[in-house]
């Protein structure tokens, strides 16, 4: 069941980390070796006193037994007093005494002291900004309404409210630091020793195993040296999309994003698992947030700067303190969240992001839409059969250029530099040139990382989408699906202007 296989990847990561046989009392315990820092050495203290046996011959601890009560809640959404009573029921039943929580309370208290904690921060209800402090300038957090579009913070109470009580936000995200959970995995003799396989387990066979074998990961490996001289730096990669939780009983949609980050030091059996894959953001609804998805991801760009700078953290499979930085490689998603986090449009004839204002595309007569058709063609080599074929391709078209080039990150750079960012306009602006020589909706928020202009791959395509997107098209033109085939009066006209086929062209009959 997937309430098991959850709560056994609880109970592995929690046990290894108890499996750190640590004294605190006496420095020769070490046997010369490094003292933990003092927030590490607070976190296993607190460990040793969760893992204190429910009851004399019990495998279970107190720490162990919240999980599996909290698991249990969060599967199948159980009632805080049903959970209760379950507990009640259990220690009415057995010699567990006062040594487990009576309260789904205290039960989310006690797990909570591990310290992977979520904020909630307050939202502009328009996606405006954040009502947000840092350290790096922003100062946003006492303000009562938005400083774009002046919303307010809070809801107007219907009635007189008293003036202890809290106030109630009008919109909310949740934010869980991405910082805390890096260090963890340095806490842990599980995953400390697999941190740095990325460089024991280089390989010369020229075949792509892991990230760290590909040009772009080597690529930044040279650029920064001094990163790259400490294998324990995490790499990390992020991805977005947006998902429907619930559909109301009105039938509109709710549309809330999820952001993952994920580290890539780890072996590839491991990097791309549940465990290791950090939620980090919730972007709430009910619509996409489009560009100003930048606003939700300040407090994750923040850290990332603070992760470049670098976080004293103990590393326990070398019983060592050592300052853990880390770098954002690259994001994966969709062609339109691509659009959302890159800054380039993806919509219109010069959507591509790689041919950019050397696009070839064009818009159909009849069908109205933007199209690619026979565009590359140009990336063929040269003496390809292909390249002079002028019938099975546009008719009576021969192509002679050459691709076009690829940029490197400086001149994308010098492009974006001058733009406006969204978190400092509160809007989407309108660039001039928009659509005819360029489809920069904006500078994007991760501009800000202080090495994002070195990194050779910016953003990845999630190639499921396209296989499914690419076979849904395919099978239902073929199948001639109703409402969703692609062959129609439409197509068939515009197909007689572009293309020599005509046995596929529309055949007038006799009665019009």
């Amino acid at each position: 069941m997937e309430y098991e296989e959850n709560f056994n990847l609880i109970c592995d990561m929690v046990e290894d980390a108890f499996g750190v046989n640590v004294t605190y009392d006496e420095p020769e315990d070490f046997g010369g070796e490094e003292l933990p820092n003092e927030e590490a050495q607070k976190f296993y203290q607190l460990l040793n006193e969760m893992n204190t046996p429910l009851f004399d011959g019990s495998s279970e601890s107190k720490l162990s037994m919240c999980v599996r009560l909290l698991a249990a809640k969060s599967n199948w959404n159980v009632p805080d007093q049903c959970l209760e009573f379950f507990v009640k029921m259990m220690l009415d039943s057995t010699a567990m005494k006062d040594n487990l929580p009576t309260t789904f309370y205290e039960a989310k208290k006690l797990v909570s002291k591990l310290g992977l904690r979520v904020r909630k921060i307050d939202c502009c209800i328009n996606g405006c900004m954040l009502f947000y402090d840092n350290e790096f300038g922003t100062q946003d957090g006492l303000l009562e309404e938005c400083k774009f579009c002046m919303s307010p913070r809070y809801k107007v109470p219907s009635r007189a409210v008293n003036t202890n009580q809290d106030r109630v936000a009008v919109k909310s995200m949740f934010y869980l630091p991405i910082i805390p959970r890096l260090k963890r995995m340095f806490a842990s003799m599980h995953t400390a020793s697999q941190m740095t396989w990325h460089h024991t387990n280089k390989t010369s066979s020229g075949t792509m195993r892991h990230p760290s074998d590909g040009e772009a990961w080597k690529h930044f490996d040279r650029i920064h040296p001094d990163f790259s001289a400490e294998p324990r730096n995490v790499r990390l990669g992020l991805c977005s999309d947006g998902f429907t939780p619930y559909v109301q009983a009105s039938g509109s949609m709710y549309s809330c994003w999820p952001v993952i980050v994920t580290p890539y030091n780890l072996p590839p059996e491991m990097c791309m698992t549940k465990p290791y894959m950090f939620l980090t953001c919730v972007i709430p609804g009910p619509s996409s947030p489009k560009a100003g998805i930048d606003v939700y991801l300040q407090p994750l760009i923040d850290d990332l700067k603070r992760l470049w700078i670098g976080e004293w953290t103990y590393d326990v499979s070398r019983k060592e303190n050592f300052t853990m930085r880390a770098s954002l490689m690259w994001t994966i998603n969709d062609f339109p969240a691509y659009g959302m986090l890159s800054g380039w449009g993806t919509h219109g004839k010069i959507g591509c992001p790689h041919c950019m204002g050397n696009n070839k595309g064009f818009t159909l007569d009849k069908g109205g839409k933007s199209s690619w058709f026979d565009c590359h063609r140009r990336f063929l080599p040269r003496n390809h059969s292909y390249r002079r074929n002028m019938t099975n391709f546009k008719k009576d078209v021969r192509v002679k250029d050459s691709p076009p080039p690829r940029l490197p990150p400086w001149a994308i750079w010098e492009q974006v530099s001058e733009l406006p960012k969204f978190t400092d306009t509160g809007k989407a602006c309108r660039i001039e040139g928009y659509g005819v020589t360029h489809n920069w909706t904006k500078r994007s928020i991760f501009w800000d990382l202080p090495y994002w202009k070195d990194n050779l791959l910016h953003h990845n395509l999630d190639v499921m989408h396209i296989e499914k997107n690419f076979f849904d098209n395919v099978f239902n033109t073929v199948m001639d699906v109703k409402g969703k085939t692609k062959d129609n009066e439409k197509a068939r006209q515009d197909m007689k202007k572009w293309c020599n086929r005509r046995e596929l062209e529309l055949k007038p009959l006799p009665n019009g």
